[in-house]
């Protein structure tokens, strides 16, 4: 064991597998950043989608009331 401590190839292992354990964290920490930015743009995506859906209901309400007064206006006009 002393013997091997004081050998280059000791240290050089010991460096690649330090280097193998940073790199494998860095990796898991922008695999964690991505996973967290998909989540985060996927609820987004919900979010407009019910936005969204909100919208149109309050455009087909408004179409139908201005077709509504467009009808009692050509009433009004037309006797």
């Amino acid at each position: 064991m002393a013997a091997d401590v004081v050998s280059m190839g000791y240290w050089i292992d010991i460096a690649v597998k330090a280097a193998i354990g940073v790199v494998v964290s860095v990796v898991g920490l922008d695999y964690r950043a991505v996973k967290n930015s998909l989540h985060e743009l996927e609820q987004s995506k919900y979010q407009l989608s019910a936005e969204l859906q909100v919208v149109r209901v309050e455009l087909t309400s408004m179409q139908d009331k201005l077709g509504s007064i467009d009808k009692k206006l050509d009433k009004v006009l037309y006797k």
